[in-house]
């Protein structure tokens, strides 16, 4: 992973290998972070997404592996208890147009990913909502 600071926004380039949200996590901690949004794309070879069970109120994993195209990275960073919390979401594409997307856990870049941060002043922190068990803003 390599990255550099334009402005209030960081780009980095995460290479073969590397796992987004490990990757997230150390820029994230590296940088003190505490408010941002995400955006990017690349390529996947494995990864592990998650989709809401509101019966349950937890995520059900799915794991997925071969070439992947990475459409979309989306997210957030903000603070639960005061330290960093990222919440992201992706969705990527196979070589027969096969759409996988949700709530990212895991994903080793396959070829490349191109990420942004973009920061903001401030601190947005999160709190359990006892209704739907999910961490939601508070302000």
């Amino acid at each position: 992973m390599e990255y550099k600071k334009f402005g209030d926004t960081f780009i980095m380039r995460l290479d073969v290998g590397d796992e987004i949200m490990e990757s997230l996590k150390k820029i994230v901690e590296t940088e003190n972070i505490k408010l941002a949004q995400i955006n990017g794309l690349g390529g996947t070879s494995d990864f592990t997404i998650a989709v809401r069970n509101h019966d349950t109120k937890s995520y059900d994993p799915s794991d997925y592996k071969g070439r992947y195209e990475i459409a979309n990275i989306h997210g957030n960073v903000t603070t639960f208890d005061g330290k960093p919390y990222l919440h992201v979401h992706i969705g990527c594409g196979n070589e027969k147009g096969e759409y996988r997307g949700g709530h990212l856990l895991r994903c080793v870049i396959g070829a490349t990913a191109e990420i942004f941060i973009t920061t903001y002043e401030g601190t947005v922190d999160r709190q359990v909502d006892e209704k739907t068990g999910i961490n939601v803003f508070k302000f």
